[in-house]
């Protein structure tokens, strides 16, 4: 994929890499020049000093032939300039970070295909792990859609339990999707299969509806 990505701060920098690193071509606007020497000397990404809402910037950069523009800049106000000429300019994949929900509506008109709302992130992860402290979300799929991962107390059986049992149980058995297990032992993640076993202190991954969190975070409790 070709991919530009607006602002090469924390956000930008790390997205851009983790990129490269899957052999994606990537470039990385920013307006400060020193980031941007900075960036490119110890990851090889291409840089481009220059305002991201510019359109001979963008330009400059190969918007037009880009799979995925993504915006990391601060403002919701820039990121929303860049997400719209990014639009116009035909990219068929706009990301972008958005600080205030009041700008959802505005991302949406622009084109912006994902919006990541953090605000509500960072809320919905305190207060989940405040009252749930055995899960730790991992990712927000959708809005109600969260892969977590659920850590299996010492009070279970040493001989393990099943996934096959586990998903008959009423904490997992609707709006719930096993998506690993990670093995306390051997620190190996295998794809799980009904008859595969879960022994204390591992951990299993779930896709799970946010309303699910609370009976099976009771589950591990008990």
């Amino acid at each position: 994929m070709y991919v530009v990505i607006a602002g090469g701060g924390v956000g930008g920098s790390h997205v851009g890499q983790m990129l490269a690193n899957r052999k994606d071509d990537v470039v990385v606007i920013d307006q400060d020049q020193s980031r941007c020497e900075k960036l490119y000397a110890e990851t090889g990404i291409v840089t481009i000093n220059g305002g991201a809402t510019d359109i001979l910037t963008l330009k400059e950069a190969g918007i037009e032939r880009a799979d995925v523009a993504i915006g990391t800049l601060y403002r919701d106000s820039d990121n929303l300039a860049f997400a719209l000429l990014a639009h116009s300019l035909g990219v068929p994949k706009i990301m972008a970070k958005m600080r205030h929900p009041d700008y959802t509506e505005a991302y949406r008109f622009a084109g912006v295909t994902t919006i990541c709302n953090m605000t509500e992130l960072f809320q919905n992860k305190i207060i989940m792990e405040l009252e749930n402290p055995n899960i730790q979300i991992i990712s927000q799929i959708k809005i109600d859609t969260l892969l977590v991962m659920a850590k299996f107390p010492p009070s279970i059986s040493s001989d393990g339990i099943s996934v096959s049992k586990l998903s008959q149980h009423h904490a997992f058995a609707q709006n719930c999707v096993f998506a690993g297990i990670l093995n306390e032992k051997t620190e190996k993640i295998i794809m799980p299969r009904g008859d595969d076993l879960v022994f204390p202190g591992d951990r299993i991954f779930l896709v799970v509806n946010r309303q699910q969190i609370p009976g099976i975070s009771h589950f591990l409790r008990k």
